[in-house]
């Protein structure tokens, strides 16, 4: 291509790709249908479209529809809990929280069928109690493709096979999931179209495999996975970044080159703590995590913690080591010049033998 850029041999390691193409437009939720189920063998119930995950839900649930939003929908989760299992707290409005470190199961009725599994820290409101069983709802985000809609005797998948964006802890599919999709391969060069009236974004060729997700009519819905030869592409790939290895000192030296990277840090733990006004990179009164590192670096990071963490968080003890993941807010706070980074979770230790 005649040009050199910074970080060519870097990107030459290659780029993680995956190529989704849809074969037809998933079926419309009906605005007037009520209720939905879930079709595929499990789904991620989220607090926004691609958000982060506050519960799973299991295959056959039922839900009431609230709205939809491109491919997601919005759903009423509901069922009981062991009262046991909750916590009494005002924050973001509602009554209750999942305090148990584990999560804890939603059902039916009291001593009834698992219908999802909440995550520690998930905020519920209380709609009834019976005995030491609490019933309990919560408003989240599922993708569309693994709904069934409910009307009447008659229900069809919105997307046959459905799993999409909204399955697994990174919105790109759970192991166990794709374990249960089928392959397709082809013994002859076959054009991938955008959808069905669409360009062609690629060839699948011979000897290729792909995770079949469903089927509408003559057309196929496919997932494929591999790498591209980063050096072999158009210049616009040498601006992608490679953000498996960043270190804070890296974010602090271009903040604005990093904003929204993903980042997973080993970090010491130091105390929990409450933004204050004079924090503009934060909301006021806002929790976030005072660390140290990744091993290595000498400077601070600040955690953003979401409220579904915030239970994981004050769990904490001063000075032990915790991995976490997160995005990066900023590279470099205002006031004090630290990478600011917004949460995804907080993973549990790993106990020694």
């Amino acid at each position: 291509m005649g040009k050199t850029k910074t970080g060519v041999a870097r990107l030459g390691r290659g780029l993680s790709v995956t190529l989704l193409f849809l074969c037809l437009a998933p079926r419309a939720l009906d605005a007037q249908a009520a209720r939905a189920r879930i079709a595929s063998a499990q789904e991620n119930f989220r607090k926004d479209p691609n958000g982060r995950i506050l519960a799973t839900v299991l295959q056959g649930s039922e839900f009431s529809v609230v709205s939809e939003r491109g491919g997601w929908v919005q759903i009423e989760l509901e069922g009981w809990v062991w009262g046991a299992s909750l916590a009494e707290t005002d924050r973001s409005g509602f009554d209750l929280s999942v305090s148990i470190p584990r999560g804890e199961n939603l059902r039916s009725r009291p001593q009834g069928t698992i219908v999802a599994r909440l995550r520690q820290g998930l905020l519920v409101d209380q709609v009834a109690a019976s005995g030491s069983w609490i019933r309990v709802n919560r408003r989240g985000w599922v993708w569309k493709g693994s709904l069934a809609m409910i009307e009447g005797a008659d229900s069809s998948p919105v997307a046959a096979g459905g799993t999409g964006p909204g399955t697994g802890s990174n919105g790109a599919g759970s192991e166990e999931a794709d374990d249960a999709l089928p392959f397709l391969s082809t013994p002859i060069p076959v054009a991938v179209h955008a959808n069905p009236d669409g360009d062609t974004v690629a060839v699948f060729i011979p000897g290729s495999q792909a995770r079949v997700l469903g089927r509408t009519g003559d057309w196929i819905q496919l997932r494929i996975d591999g790498w591209v030869y980063a050096p072999a592409v158009l210049d616009s790939a040498f601006d992608l970044l490679d953000t498996g290895d960043l270190s804070p000192a890296q974010l602090r030296s271009d903040p604005a080159r990093y904003k929204g990277a993903l980042i997973r840090w080993r970090v010491q733990f130091i105390s929990l703590r409450r933004a204050e006004a004079a924090r503009s990179d934060f909301e006021k009164g806002e929790p976030y995590l005072l660390t140290r590192g990744p091993a290595g670096d000498p400077g601070y990071v600040y955690l953003a913690v979401p409220e579904e963490l915030l239970v994981a968080a004050e769990a904490l003890q001063p000075l032990k080591y915790v991995t976490v993941v997160g995005r990066v807010r900023t590279g470099r706070s205002v006031l004090l010049g630290n990478p600011v980074i917004d949460l995804t979770d907080i993973e549990p230790a790993v106990a020694s033998r």
